[in-house]
């Protein structure tokens, strides 16, 4: 499986375990309660000099020992008294899970019951109301695993004892270093030795990062050992005071000082106190290169906010041309070490915004809903995935407000625009109803089962089906037209496989249809119970159900899109992501569980506009109820709204709301009406990629010179050989990749002979890139 994870894109070890950890107490708001703490536990005590470093990134973390609340350290029921809040002396952030570090304590002491040491129960109990940070397999994660697993940094890690050894006692230094620094080469007991040696550049932006505790820590010597390695690499006296040695690095007029410059960008999180200096030491002079000076970014910040609120005054046309000429002016921002500070949210919200501009700068055309869908799905979709992440990367109210404006000033009048010319169409090509033949069923093949997501709009589909592909799953991306009106009392019945059971005479103040035999509303234990009959397994969110069974269909809900829209309205920007991870998760537990198929079904999508969504009125006298986007007329009366025929009865009529309307006030998000984003409704069918199995071992390496003679046994001809200084990774190859011959030989040419005598890997690949077998050798064969 391919790693997706952020730990992946963690610029240091430190960031990567702090990652990690925080994947480890994901959990879903909608069906669980947050887990209880993340018990770390390390048996040989391996990450105890990593421990405090970790504590300036992540206030949660509290250590198992000694009574010392300073440092968050203390035996097991003071944790537990910490954990539940219960010590107003000891802060943790608001909603964070806490960690536990237990140092020389395995996960199988704590599962050891009655025989776990007294001191360590009181923690027991916390592996079933939280979690345990481990490897895939239960393990504890060991320095070395996290630094080989693909889980973890991925990086070629020499297997010998003096690695090993050289890796623990270069950790404090390890935690620090840029990963890129480690990629593309095999990491040897003098590569961890290195980076032991005086590193002049790591020990300036430390003492940078908070001077006067870094001199008491180091101590006279060290301090004077510093300033003379300062003297000689960058010619300054750390002496003259930190201010000084600031203003040299924020105007990086030499090389060193670029090189101290770009050090920081690699992992500015690492150093939250270097900001602030920089702030204090900017100098007076006219200044050309403004990126050092956090005060800087902060004007210009201040600037496009005051520009994105003036469009509220612009044409639509206008506004789109003024985003532009900011996104010229203010794009260069987001390479900032301050955007990678989350310090430019503004900035980052602008690359949103530019799309937004470029999808709705024509509106969506068609002659028919099927035309207009398949403009949408080429690409009209992206408008509103640029809503939602421009939501999403902002934070204070000030810039929500900016955002806001810059969002309604152009995609208000096209979502409106779209609405409106999409009513038109399916008063004359009306969208399908139960009964309808141009619009199959929902049944599951066998070996499949429905995954049910509840609003699951089309534009965070299309994330979802990248973040699987990441993931290794190939999907099928289909659509259909969710049924009418797009409330789930209606829609969700209609994706089910007992649509063809069920009918409607009159919706009702609910749209709610009929079992069509019994006359029966349809509630949820009846919903189950039909599933059941029809032959589908029908589970909770947290079985797979039994794929092995002859012909297993299978039928689970999962997700939290139209729960968290309702009461969260706008705010769900932020929380999409995470939904959609928690999602990929539960498909992939389904898969694993032996489901040949996930295939993903939903109701209905919706509307969500920053500063809400316009409305009007119905009076209540016309109608049985009113929803917020749609309405049950009451017999006998007429509205003077558009109206359109109930999808279990198509001479039952109800009213919508005309163009992006709300019969309710009020409203950022909303469904129940008629829009291509509430109506058109992906249909997804994920599968593993089953990769066919190639047996293949290597018989033989020969090196003549700088070219390698290999001989290997395989059972196809469709293996690939390259040498490469890190097996798993492609850019590390030092050749070029060639496919073995009929007799299984291949001759691969190092053309650089400045890697002759370094120790690399052959490695045999099939075509999809996947390793099959590798073996070390060195180039140029052994002395």
């Amino acid at each position: 499986m391919s790693i997706r994870t952020s730990e992946m894109s963690a610029n240091t070890l430190l960031e990567a375990v702090r990652e990690s950890l925080l994947r480890a107490g994901r959990y879903d708001p909608g069906t669980v309660v947050p887990p209880a703490a993340i018990l770390w536990t390390d048996a040989d005590g391996q990450w105890q000099p990593l421990v405090s470093q970790l504590r300036s990134l992540m206030p949660e973390l509290l250590t198992l020992g000694d009574y010392n609340p300073e440092e968050k350290t203390g035996p097991a029921i003071w944790l537990r008294c910490v954990i539940e809040r219960m010590l107003p002396e000891v802060k943790l952030p608001d909603k964070a899970i806490p960690v536990i570090y237990m140092p020389n304590v395995s996960r199988q002491v704590l599962r050891a019951g009655e025989e776990c040491p007294d001191s360590f129960k009181p923690l027991v109990e916390l592996q079933y109301r939280g979690t345990v940070w481990t490897q895939r397999n239960g393990k504890d994660w060991t320095v070395e695993a996290f630094l080989v697993s693909e889980d973890g940094l991925g990086l070629d890690v020499a297997k010998d004892k003096q690695t090993r050894q050289a890796m623990l006692r270069a950790l404090p230094q390890l935690a620090t270093t840029p990963v890129s620094r480690l990629r593309g080469k095999r990491l040897e007991a003098e590569d961890f030795d290195k980076l032991m040696v005086a590193d002049t550049s790591r020990d300036l932006l430390l003492w940078l990062n908070d001077p006067v505790h870094t001199r008491e820590k180091w101590g006279n010597d060290k301090w004077a050992a510093f300033c003379a390695r300062c003297k000689v690499e960058y010619e300054i006296d750390p002496g003259e005071g930190e201010l000084v040695v600031a203003e040299k690095m924020g105007l990086r007029d030499n090389e060193a000082w670029q090189t101290l410059w770009q050090r920081y960008a690699e992992a500015p999180a690492l150093y939250p106190g270097i900001p602030e200096i920089l702030r204090r030491a900017k100098p007076a002079r006219l200044l050309f290169d403004r990126e050092p000076w956090p005060d800087e970014n902060e004007a210009e910040e201040a600037s496009l906010r005051q520009s994105l609120l003036e469009l509220e005054r612009l044409s639509p046309a206008d506004a789109r041309q003024r985003i532009e000429e900011l996104e010229k002016e203010h794009g260069v921002r987001r390479e900032w070490v301050w955007a990678r500070l989350g310090q430019s949210p503004l900035a980052e919200a602008l690359k949103h915004l530019v799309t937004l501009v470029r999808k709705t700068a024509q509106g969506l055309g068609g002659d028919s809903p099927k035309a207009m869908a398949v403009l949408y799905t080429e690409g009209g979709y992206l408008a509103d995935d640029a809503v939602l992440r421009a939501i999403s990367s902002v934070k204070s109210s000030e810039d929500t407000r900016a955002i806001q404006v810059a969002i309604r000033s152009i995609y208000l009048p096209w979502l409106e625009d779209a609405a409106r010319h999409f009513q038109d169409l399916i008063a004359t090509f009306p969208l399908p109803n139960v009964a309808s033949k141009n619009q199959t069923l929902i049944a599951a093949n066998p070996g499949q089962c429905l995954l049910f997501v509840d609003g699951l709009r089309f534009d965070i589909a299309r994330r979802l089906v990248a973040m699987a592909e990441e993931r290794q799953l190939q999907v099928n991306i289909n659509w259909r037209w969710a049924g009418l009106p797009t409330v789930t009392a209606t829609a969700k019945p209609a994706v089910s496989p007992i649509a063809g059971k069920l009918s409607g005479d009159l919706p009702g103040e609910e749209f709610i249809p009929e079992i069509a035999e019994a006359n029966l509303s349809l509630t949820p234990d009846r919903f189950r119970k039909l599933l059941t009959e029809a032959g589908y397994q029908v589970f909770n969110s947290f079985e797979t159900g039994n794929p092995d069974e002859p012909g297993a269909r299978g039928w689970t809900e999962f997700g939290e899109f139209d729960r968290l829209g309702h009461t969260l309205q706008s705010r769900l920007a932020a929380r999409i992501d995470e939904q959609l991870e928690l999602v990929l998760d539960r498909i992939q537990d389904l898969l694993e569980a032996g489901w040949k198929q996930v295939r993903i079904v939903t109701d209905h999508g919706w509307l969500l506009v920053p500063g809400g969504l316009p409305a009007m009125k119905l009076p209540k006298y016309l109608t049985e109820s009113r929803w917020t986007r749609c309405a049950a007329i009451r017999p006998g009366t007429r509205v003077d709204v558009p109206t359109a025929g109930w999808y279990w009865n198509a001479y039952q009529h109800f009213a919508f709301a005309p163009g992006v309307y709300c019969f309710i006030n009020g409203n950022e998000y909303a469904h129940g009406g008629v829009s291509l984003q509430e109506c058109l409704i992906p249909d997804l069918t994920f599968n593993s990629i089953e990769l066919p199995q190639v047996a293949v071992s290597i018989r033989e390496i020969q090196w003549f010179g700088m070219r390698c003679r290999v001989a290997v046994d395989a059972s196809s001809t469709e293996v690939i050989a390259d040498l490469r200084t890190k097996p798993n990774d492609p850019n590390s190859s030092i050749t070029t990749p060639k496919q073995i011959d009929s007799t299984g030989r291949v001759g691969l040419l190092v053309a650089d002979d400045s890697f002759e005598g370094t120790t690399v890997s052959l490695v045999l690949l099939d075509p999809s890139g996947r390793v099959l077998a590798k073996q070390a050798t060195t180039v140029g064969g052994e002395d």
